[in-house]
């Protein structure tokens, strides 16, 4: 009987931490920067150094392509325009919904929560998205994304 419950509570804790993500430091490092320069709607950041050329953008209707740095800082400005016309503050990264690395590919889903400038949630609670990244020179980069919710409101 011993055995059997021993058994039991090593299989429940197996299967607690089976469901822990663990992400490449360089990643979460990207994610931290990435996070931080989207909430303060530093466009410059996000194209010089997050975003890489060129960027996809899988939306459900359609799929944008941004060839040049000058499309990404476009895209990032009008975006972070329509945010504070909405009243955006910043955005926080509750979890990391499911995460795969192939070599210098990595799918990554974060689930997050916007805020507007009072700190109260704007929209869904939890968000999602979905990226794709390269790892190119050493470091990665999003080259692909899929929002699951609109992306300015």
């Amino acid at each position: 009987m011993k055995k059997l419950i021993l058994l039991s509570l090593l299989f429940i804790s197996c299967q607690e931490t089976s469901n822990d993500i663990v992400v490449d430091p360089a990643v979460e490092d990207m994610y931290i920067r990435y996070n931080k320069a989207w909430s303060d709607g530093d466009f410059e950041t996000i194209t010089n150094e997050i975003y890489s050329v060129p960027f996809s953008l899988y939306l459900q209707d359609s799929t944008v392509i941004l060839n040049s740095s000058e499309d990404i800082k476009n895209f990032l400005i009008m975006t972070f325009n329509e945010l504070e016309s909405n009243n955006y503050g910043y955005s926080n990264r509750n979890s990391w919904e499911s995460y795969k690395i192939d070599d210098n590919l990595v799918i990554v889903e974060q689930n997050f929560t916007r805020f507007f400038k009072d700190s109260t949630i704007m929209g869904p609670e939890e968000r999602t998205a979905s990226y794709i990244l390269r790892k190119s020179e050493g470091k990665f980069q999003i080259s692909g994304m899929v929002p699951h919710t609109t992306i300015a409101k």
